[in-house]
């Protein structure tokens, strides 16, 4: 049924024909694919308040940027997004109300998990293309947060924290330190308070999927003590290091962060689904859905 709702940004883009061919599938691109990252018709969106609020505004964040990107080569490009975003939230979410439960049989499975050589060598080399692409985009953002950090507070700029890989493997993840002992007791940095609602302090594990350590998506990589909690209470869970961990995953898009034994059974029932369906279509769901869960992330940091 949520397909359907996409004959929405169909409809109003096709105004745009008008100005040819180009501008038409150029504006339904960027107006379905911003709808598709954000979530805008899934039943996640459209059981929660919270989560269509988060929606729209990152659709309209999106959709202004894509605007002033293109004002001078296709001025009228987001145009059907920014409509469609407004249509959402102020019609859609009123209209329609509906439940969302977590299908617990649909995610864990006792059928085997198949190998998938050829996707994960595929999978190597796209996670060194990409990652190498956005270091060298992402360096002067990189260079500039490590100088405030600095500037603001001293070193060590980065730390390393030793994580559980695949096959239970140890290494040491990077990061950008965003806390600092005060009295005996952690504080984070003023610094910190913006980086982490942006999940900016993880740029630095760029250089981990580079050595291959991490990978773009995939489940979150552990402390020792969550991996140890995890092994010794939850059925199934040495499976979830058969993949290599991830910057973003599966998980990551479609649950909190876990507080309680139960919400991390949940949580890892997500990555179990990941590794048994992980295919190049479910990492570009992933990676495209990222920005709906940074969004999300944001909103409740100013709740």
């Amino acid at each position: 049924m949520s397909s359907l709702w996409y004959l929405l940004d169909f409809a109003l883009a096709l105004p745009l024909l008008l100005n040819g061919f180009y501008a038409f599938f150029a504006a339904l691109g960027v107006s379905v694919l911003i709808s598709f990252s954000m979530r805008g018709y899934e039943g996640i969106t459209l059981s929660d308040p919270e989560k269509q609020k988060a929606s729209a505004l990152g659709s309209a964040f999106i959709a202004c940027l894509v605007a002033l990107i293109t004002i001078f080569i296709c001025p009228f490009v987001a145009l059907p997004a920014i409509v469609v975003t407004l249509f959402r939230y102020f019609f859609l979410y009123r209209l329609v109300r509906t439940t969302f439960v977590i299908d617990m049989f649909m995610l864990v499975t006792k059928e085997p998990i198949q190998t998938t050589k050829a996707y994960d060598r595929l999978k190597r080399i796209l996670d060194v293309v990409f990652a190498t692409l956005m270091l060298l985009i992402l360096g002067p953002v990189i260079g500039i947060v490590a100088f405030i950090s600095l500037f603001t507070g001293g070193r060590p700029i980065f730390i390393c924290q030793t994580r559980i890989g695949k096959n239970c493997d140890k290494f040491g993840m990077y990061k950008f330190r965003t806390f600092k002992t005060e009295d005996g007791k952690e504080q984070i940095t003023k610094l910190g308070r913006f980086l982490r609602p942006l999940r900016l302090d993880e740029l630095p594990q760029i250089i981990n999927i580079i050595r291959g350590d991490m990978s773009l998506v995939g489940p979150r990589p552990e402390l020792p003590s969550f991996h140890k909690l995890g092994m010794e209470n939850i059925e199934n869970y040495s499976l979830r290091l058969l993949v290599k961990p991830g910057l973003t995953g599966w998980a990551q898009i479609n649950y909190k962060y876990t507080t309680t034994l139960e919400e991390y059974r949940i949580k890892t029932a997500f990555d179990l689904y990941y590794v048994k369906h992980r295919s190049l279509i479910l990492d570009l769901k992933c990676l495209f859905k990222t920005p709906f869960a940074v969004f999300i992330t944001l909103l409740k940091r100013e709740g």
